[in-house]
């Protein structure tokens, strides 16, 4: 049996569908579903109040909806890697899985947290959780991506469906 592993829940608050969970799962331990609330690590696009309300329900939903399953979704707020850091330590985890974000700011978040957890000694495994294809795989022809979805889509039809088995 592994050790646990912490599942952290960002944008993509929900359990079907859901490759850092299922990941998790494949381990065989336990796993810890986590929120943390830190907008101010969100760069240019702090959350408003439609996003607040959203979130809220989302999470009641989420917390429900694993209560069904015998866990309970834990929330935390403050820095994020402070906060993993103190949960890993408190629980013993030795593994994170997230779902991907894209915007510039969480792309420097997460690659700064994924360094640091590793040099801790932890597992970070990071999956594509809303995207036919990732940023760096549909690119033009000289490299650069597409900035026109009519152009995009061609090519993404050209390329066929991604491979339907799990992430790796």
């Amino acid at each position: 049996m592994s050790a646990l592993t912490i599942v952290w829940f960002r944008q993509d608050l929900r359990l079907d569908d859901n490759p850092a969970l299922l990941r998790a799962l494949e381990r065989s331990g336990p796993i810890l579903p986590l929120y943390i609330w830190a907008p101010d690590e969100e760069g240019d696009w702090p959350p408003g109040g439609a996003t607040r309300w959203w979130l809220h329900q989302s999470l009641e939903a989420l917390a429900k909806a694993i209560e069904k399953r015998g866990a309970s979704l834990t929330l935390r707020s403050g820095p994020t890697l402070e906060t993993l850091r103190a949960v890993i330590a408190e629980t013993g985890a030795d593994a994170v899985h997230w779902n991907r974000r894209y915007e510039p700011a969480s792309i420097a978040r997460d690659a700064e947290i994924k360094k640091a957890l590793e040099s801790d000694g932890v597992r970070v495994k990071s999956f594509n959780g809303a995207l036919l294809w990732e940023p760096w795989e549909a690119l033009k022809g000289n490299g650069e991506p597409y900035k026109v979805f009519t152009p995009y889509w061609k090519a993404a039809q050209q390329r066929g469906a991604p491979d339907p088995s799990p992430p790796q």
